[in-house]
C-alpha cells in the first residue's frame, strides 16, 4: 500500500512540474548601457481548449495545457452553465474535453458569451456558516507563488485552504479565471466541501471573479491584490467576505467580516 501511494504521489508531483507548463524561447536581450546579447528564456505555454457538451461544441477556452477536466468541470460550475450533480461524465481527449450530461439537452452556441450578455440569474448567497481564524489565511500566504511563475513571471494561481490553514488544491494557469476553474473542477471532482475552504487567488477581485467563487458555494477569497469595488458589491450580496492586499503582516478585509475569527 504504501509503495502505491509513492508511485501515486510522484505521479501527481510530476504533474505539477513546472517544464510541463512553459516551453523556451530566443531572445535578445538589450541593455541601457547599449551592450546586447541572444539568450533563452521560458514562456508560460497556452493552448486552445476545446469543450464540447452531450457532443456538440460549447466554448473554447485559452488556458495552460493541463488541468484540463478540472478547467472543464469549473468553468461549468462557475458560470452557472451546469452544477455538479448534473454532469455524467467528462472524457478529455487531447485538447478537447467531452461532458456528458444528465440533462442532454443545452442551449449550445459556438462562443461563450460574456456574462453580461447572458439573462439574468437569480441572486447567488453563499449558504456555508464557515469562520476562519486569521492564521488560517495568513497561512494563505506561503502558496502565492508557483515554481511556474517564479520561471516565467507569467502565471496566476489560485488555491483552496481549509480552516485550518491546510492547502488542499493549489493550481497554476496563464489566466487567473482558468485557475479558478481549475480548482473549483479540482474541488468536486475530489468530493472537496467548498463550503468549508477559502479560495486563494493572485489575481484582482472584479465581480465577475467574486461570482465565480459564489456560484461554487466558497465563503471567502482571499487575494494578494486589490479588488475592483464592483467585486465588493458583489461579495456583499453573496453573502461572501473578501479579502485583498494578503501579504504576511497584514490584510484589508472588505465584506462579512464575521467570517474572519478576530
Amino acid at each position: 500500500m504504501d509503495t502505491i501511494l509513492a508511485i501515486k504521489k510522484k505521479r501527481e508531483n510530476q504533474i505539477h512540474m513546472p517544464e510541463k507548463y512553459t516551453t523556451p524561447y530566443p531572445a535578445r536581450r538589450i541593455h541601457s548601457d547599449g551592450r546586447a546579447e541572444d539568450t533563452e528564456v521560458l514562456l508560460a505555454r497556452e493552448c486552445p481548449v476545446k469543450l464540447f457538451l452531450d457532443g456538440k461544441p460549447f466554448t473554447t477556452l485559452f488556458a495552460s495545457p493541463l488541468e484540463l477536466k478540472e478547467l472543464a468541470v469549473g468553468h461549468l460550475i462557475t458560470e452557472g452553465i451546469l452544477s455538479f450533480k448534473e454532469i455524467a461524465g467528462v472524457e478529455v481527449e487531447g485538447n478537447e474535453v467531452y461532458i456528458l450530461t444528465l440533462k442532454g439537452k443545452h442551449l449550445i452556441q459556438d462562443e461563450s458569451p460574456q456574462p453580461a450578455e447572458r439573462e439574468p440569474e437569480k441572486q447567488i448567497f453563499v449558504n456555508s456558516d464557515a469562520v476562519f481564524d486569521p492564521e488560517s489565511i495568513f497561512a494563505g500566504t506561503a502558496y502565492l507563488e508557483s515554481d511556474t511563475y517564479k520561471l516565467t513571471r507569467g502565471t496566476h494561481l489560485a488555491a483552496l485552504i481549509d480552516r485550518k490553514g491546510k492547502l488542499a488544491v493549489q493550481i497554476v494557469d496563464v489566466g487567473r479565471h482558468n485557475a479558478v476553474d481549475k480548482a473549483v473542477g479540482a474541488a468536486f471532482l475530489r468530493m472537496i466541501d467548498l463550503s468549508q475552504h477559502y479560495m486563494l487567488s493572485t489575481g484582482r477581485q472584479p465581480a465577475y471573479m467574486v461570482t465565480k467563487a459564489a456560484r461554487a458555494g466558497i465563503p471567502l477569497v482571499a487575494t494578494k491584490a486589490m479588488p475592483f469595488d464592483s467585486g465588493v458589491e458583489a461579495a456583499k450580496k453573496a453573502n461572501l467576505c473578501l479579502v485583498g492586499q494578503l501579504r504576511k503582516e497584514s490584510m484589508l478585509i472588505f465584506t462579512n467580516e464575521w467570517r474572519v475569527g478576530i
